[in-house]
């Protein structure tokens, strides 16, 4: 089953990046989606966007009422390039589809793959930038109208005079890797313990979707209550050092249409930095993962948004050079599309820029069961995790701190990650957490004994 799936993500991604195919290859994968137990709604969508503009016709009966849809009508129009919608037509039009009732879901997630499928390459060319910026500031405001969610009301923390950072990534990895942006925010806060910075750290997590075991998943498991009201949250993060956000706490609504519908393609939630976006905090740094899409359009977003602040969005490859995490790779590149002291720069980094060599991803891949990937993540807070995921943990650290302006040096930051890995230093800070967010330290102290 997952070999389909595999196979339909990269024939989706194929064509949406401007590859021609034959009628024969996208029927076959679209049998695929059919025959598939998986809510693969949203690709149908997509894949019977692209099969009506070559064709014009439907490969399924089922899909006839498309013809008539005016969302769809809107969606091929962006697609074939007919019309330049004004930013407000485009949000307008994913809000008519985010808003068709539950009843009609397959067809409501069969939309929302045209929008996503119809904007894909328009967002990711180069020569549509300022336009593509609106269009997704355009996106996210009407996607998050659903919650009332406020893109700009932020809770300030300025009480302890701060360096506060927000941590968040767009998920759905080609390589499914341990919870490494976890561990990071947690031996990032511990860090500045132990070097005497009032360093902390608000994370945005969501269950999985994709993945073994999503970030909100590894929080809830170790006894963190995720529950908790927002400002308490934020209240429990001057003291912890540690602030943890379920998404779906923030934004319910929007995360119960979209969540679960997506392996890949992320016009909406990826591409515009919807994560970072409903982080409650208002935070000095954005460090944003992307897997796929322009980290320079998802800057100019976040920028656009989030001005006179420092933002970081990172993409990391493999070896062949195609962005597969949103995080920094340990066998590969990393894209970093930055803007520090509102000064932008674009550049690739590698693990020797941290001190280390080039290692393959098979050391810091998911376990096949959250129990196995949760003693992984412990290991690492009580010091005792392989290098290699050290390695990826102490990264992540490092460019936290460079983007707060704590160090200047990249090695330097590692090296203070690893010793404070080493020394065991994390598992207070998630103690601490556990406790002070009223969540089972019961749960906590079991786990941990075990």
């Amino acid at each position: 089953m997952e070999k389909q799936i595999n196979k339909i993500i990269k024939f989706t991604e194929h064509i949406i990046d401007g590859n021609d195919f034959r009628e024969s290859e996208i029927l076959n994968v679209l049998n695929l989606v059919n025959s598939s137990d998986h809510d693969l709604n949203v690709y149908q969508g997509i894949l019977a966007l692209y099969y009506f503009s070559k064709f014009n016709r439907f490969s399924d009966s089922s899909l006839e009422k498309l013809k008539t849809d005016e969302n769809f009508l809107k969606c091929l129009s962006f697609l074939q390039g007919n019309v330049s919608p004004p930013p407000e037509k485009v949000g307008g039009v994913f809000l008519n589809i985010l808003k068709i009732s539950d009843n009609d879901k397959k067809y409501r997630d069969i939309l929302m793959g045209c929008f996503y499928g119809s904007l894909w390459s328009f967002m990711n060319s180069p020569e549509n930038f300022d336009r593509a910026v609106e269009y997704g500031i355009a996106i996210i405001t009407s996607a998050l109208s659903l919650d009332n969610f406020s893109i700009q009301q932020k809770i300030n923390l300025d009480k302890n005079k701060a360096k506060l950072i927000s941590l968040a990534g767009s998920g759905k990895k080609e390589i499914k890797l341990l919870n490494i942006s976890s561990m990071a925010a947690i031996i990032t806060a511990a860090v500045g313990k132990k070097i005497g910075e009032n360093i902390v750290v608000e994370k945005t997590v969501s269950r999985a979707t994709s993945s073994i075991t999503g970030s909100g998943d590894i929080f809830e498991l170790v006894g963190v209550n995720l529950n908790l009201p927002i400002d308490k949250m934020a209240e429990v993060s001057l003291i912890t050092k540690l602030g943890i956000f379920d998404i779906n706490t923030i934004v319910p609504r929007l995360n119960y249409v979209y969540d679960g519908c997506l392996h890949d393609v992320q016009v909406f939630a990826g591409l515009v930095g919807g994560a970072a976006i409903v982080n409650p905090v208002n935070v000095d740094l954005i460090n944003y993962g992307l897997t796929r899409g322009s980290t320079r359009l998802c800057l100019g977003i976040l920028s656009k948004l989030y001005p006179n602040k420092n933002i970081l969005v990172l993409q990391g490859k493999d070896l062949y050079g195609t962005p597969i995490i949103d995080q920094i790779s340990i066998a590969a590149n990393t894209e970093i599309t930055q803007i520090i002291k509102n000064r932008i720069t674009v550049k690739e980094i590698a693990p020797k820029d941290f001190g280390f060599d080039f290692r393959p991803f098979k050391h810091i891949e998911t376990a096949q069961n959250q129990r196995e990937n949760f003693n992984e993540f412990i290991k690492i807070l009580i010091g005792r995790g392989n290098k290699e995921l050290k390695q990826a943990v102490a990264m992540e650290v490092a460019l936290n701190l460079f983007g707060l302006e704590v160090i200047n040096d990249l090695k330097r930051g590692s090296k203070l990650a690893l010793e404070t890995i080493n020394d065991g230093a994390g598992i207070k800070v998630l103690e601490e957490l556990v406790v002070y967010s009223e969540g089972d330290i019961e749960r906590f102290n079991n786990l941990i004994n075990i």
